[in-house]
């Protein structure tokens, strides 16, 4: 039977940093994904174990942000409940041995929330592009060179972003996630009358309503839809 769907499996946070090529593999994912026709689901790590830290709402944000922003139709964990095992000495996964829920139990139920709220974005939607911003981008990405005709500007300042352009149906999106689980990043978005953004709580309002220059939190996304 032919499969359905790729799974893509890269935890990217290794104690307090990101692993140099976990967006580069998301780019051969991404890529692969489209050329068979197959969706693809990815992880994020959801337990603690080796250097691997407890996550937090920051990391776990960034992992599936960017995994939905690079087209991913499905997100799973690793794992639910925590493994018993002396070798990699796992800990804190959303159940722990006893059963019991862990801090990371609500913290992936805010997430998930979250990815509910915004699937009339994501699911079923077709990459465009994805670029990235800041002074040193990713191993294996693309630099912002361009922007879709309705905007004018976009800056970031630290890390920098990921920049995804998306089109589900009628609707175009463009996908911002900033790279950075640390620190909040100032980003600068100048763009026309009709562009709209969409909220965490899936609600859609002007982005004129909004100041061009404003605050992304750790990890955290902001997006942009409009129709051509």
């Amino acid at each position: 039977m032919p499969i359905q769907s790729l799974s893509f499996d890269h935890y990217p946070v290794l104690g307090d940093s990101l692993r140099a090529n976990w967006y580069q593999n998301l780019e051969i994912i991404s890529d692969a994904a489209r050329k068979a026709g197959k969706p693809f689901w990815a992880f994020a790590l959801s337990v603690a174990h080796s250097k691997y830290p407890i996550p937090t709402i920051a990391q776990l944000r960034l992992q599936v942000f960017s995994d939905l922003a690079y087209g991913a139709q499905g997100i799973q964990y690793f794992t639910y409940w925590t493994p018993l095992d002396t070798v990699w000495k796992f800990n804190n996964a959303p159940i722990t041995l006893e059963g019991k829920r862990s801090d990371v139990y609500d913290r992936i139920k805010l997430v998930n929330g979250e990815i509910k709220s915004l699937s009339p974005v994501f699911y079923g939607a077709n990459v465009i592009s994805v670029f990235h911003t800041g002074d040193n981008i990713p191993l294996g990405t693309k630099p912002l060179t361009s922007l879709p005709k309705p905007f004018k500007v976009l800056k970031t300042e630290g890390i920098g972003a990921l920049v995804s352009c998306l089109k589900n149906g009628t609707n175009s999106y463009l996908v911002v996630v900033n790279r950075d689980f640390k620190s909040s990043m100032k980003l600068f978005i100048d763009c026309d009358t009709k562009v709209k953004r969409v909220l965490k709580d899936g609600s859609v309002v002007s982005a004129n309503a909004y100041q061009k220059l404003f605050g992304n939190r750790t990890g955290d996304i902001s997006i942009y839809t409009w129709v051509d």
